[in-house]
C-alpha cells in the first residue's frame, strides 16, 4: 500500500533519518550512486512562511523561511516508526505526486475528519 505523507526537519534530523530510505550501489565502472528504497522523495527545502514585500521590484521585506527542511515522500511500504513525529498536515501544498492528490487528502481527512468538506460547501 502506498503512502504520501509530508514532513519537516532540522538538518541535522533529516540527514539522520534519510539514511533509512537510502541506498548506495555501484555501477559496473565502479561509480557509487546513491537512491532511495521503497519510496520517492522530493526535498522542497525551506518553505516560505511570509512571502517578500516588493515594491517597484525592490524588495522591502525580504520573504521569511522556515527553519526546517521541507520533505514529501510517497512510501510503496510500510512508513519507518522513525518519521512519524516528524509528519506536518498542511490544507494546501507546494507539490504532490502526480495523481496521489486524493491519497494525501484522504490521509489528512482522516487525521482531521472535522475539516472534511461536506456536499454543501463543495458546491458553493
Amino acid at each position: 500500500m502506498k503512502t504520501f505523507l509530508k514532513f519537516e526537519f532540522t538538518p541535522t534530523q533529516w540527514a539522520t533519518l534519510r539514511k533509512l530510505i537510502e541506498q548506495t550501489t555501484l555501477t559496473p565502472t565502479g561509480e557509487e550512486i546513491t537512491s532511495w528504497v521503497d519510496c520517492a522523495v522530493v526535498e522542497l527545502g525551506n518553505i516560505v512562511i511570509t512571502p517578500a514585500v516588493l515594491k517597484d521590484m525592490e524588495v522591502v521585506t525580504p520573504a521569511v523561511l522556515s527553519k526546517k527542511w521541507a520533505v514529501d515522500i510517497l512510501f510503496y511500504t510500510e512508513v519507518p516508526t522513525e518519521f512519524a513525529k516528524h509528519a506536518v498536515w498542511p490544507e494546501s501544498a507546494v507539490h504532490t505526486f502526480q495523481g496521489c492528490e486524493s491519497m494525501y487528502m484522504e490521509n489528512f481527512y482522516t487525521k482531521f475528519p472535522d475539516k472534511r468538506p461536506t456536499i454543501n460547501e463543495t458546491l458553493k
